[in-house]
């Protein structure tokens, strides 16, 4: 009952914990997905970002929806349950990346850029103290830096006792090699396309606790004859990076995104469905 404001503030703050965030996400990438499947639009190659890659790794056929469900909740709940003395503090910073990479450098402790979005935007993660650090030295230089509410500070080396115990969990879901081409968060390249269980588990368990090399990912979708880039996913942000990192080519790059609370469910998916058919595709 959306009258019910407490009710509501209750919910909200559920949804922020990682272990239910996680499969309301993916169900939110695939529902999007195959809406678009719908309406004749398939992709050629795909990549996630984060969380992502495992809506990703639906669409390459390598894991159904059921399995996929159960990974992330695994995936959520391994993050969700450790306990330490700090688990660490997560921040946006807005700004030139080689900038953002040098002021990192220069801070004592434990904190390393965790998802390498853009040419101006990344996330930094680490303990506490040495991001606080940090945002102070991006506010000295003039950098837009903030906080992100989150309960551990992913894809650095706090969250990597989640490793092995996703890795256990993940061995009895069936993990295939993709059909279609899947970049790796890890890597920022293809998973290999002869990729076994073994190998495809050894990229997922580091998934966890390394960085997102989503620039580096963009690059190899570009060079491999991507063109035409669609969010699949709540709000617009992967578009954004795309518009950043590729937008300055000559040779018709487009990004599209599929859902935006700010223009509507309807809208934002129409307005993608216009843009992939002035790009030729679909329907």
């Amino acid at each position: 009952d959306a009258d019910d404001r407490k009710a509501v503030k209750a919910l909200e703050k559920q949804l922020l914990q990682t272990e239910i965030t996680q499969p309301a996400v993916l169900a939110t990438d695939l529902a999007l997905t195959r809406l678009l499947d719908a309406h004749g639009v398939r992709p050629d190659m795909v990549m996630g970002h984060s969380l992502g890659e495992y809506g990703a790794l639906v669409a390459a056929g390598s894991l159904t929806l059921d399995s996929a469900l159960e990974a992330v909740s695994a995936r959520g709940h391994e993050m969700a349950s450790l306990s330490m003395a700090d688990n660490g503090a997560m921040a946006a910073v807005f700004g030139p990346l080689a900038e953002i990479e040098q002021i990192v450098r220069s801070v004592d402790g434990n904190v390393v850029i965790a998802n390498i979005n853009s040419n101006s935007q990344a996330v930094i993660g680490g303990a506490t103290a040495a991001v606080a650090t940090a945002l102070q030295k991006f506010e000295a230089a003039g950098l837009n830096a903030t906080r992100i509410p989150v309960s551990h500070a992913f894809h650095t080396s706090i969250v990597a006792p989640a490793s092995e115990p996703l890795k256990v969990a993940l061995r009895r879901l069936e993990v295939r090699a993709p059909v279609l081409p899947i970049v790796a968060n890890v890597s920022g390249d293809f998973y290999p396309a002869d990729a076994d269980t073994e190998l495809m588990l050894d990229i997922l368990g580091r998934q966890v606790a390394s960085p997102v090399q989503f620039v580096r990912g963009l690059h190899t979708l570009y060079d491999a004859g991507a063109r035409v880039f669609v969010e699949v996913g709540p709000k617009k942000a992967l578009h954004g990076f795309v518009e950043d990192v590729l937008g300055p080519t000559d040779d018709g790059v487009v990004a599209l995104f599929t859902n935006h609370p700010k223009n509507g469910d309807v809208p934002s998916f129409n307005a993608a469905l216009c843009g992939l058919w002035a790009a030729g595709l679909g329907f």
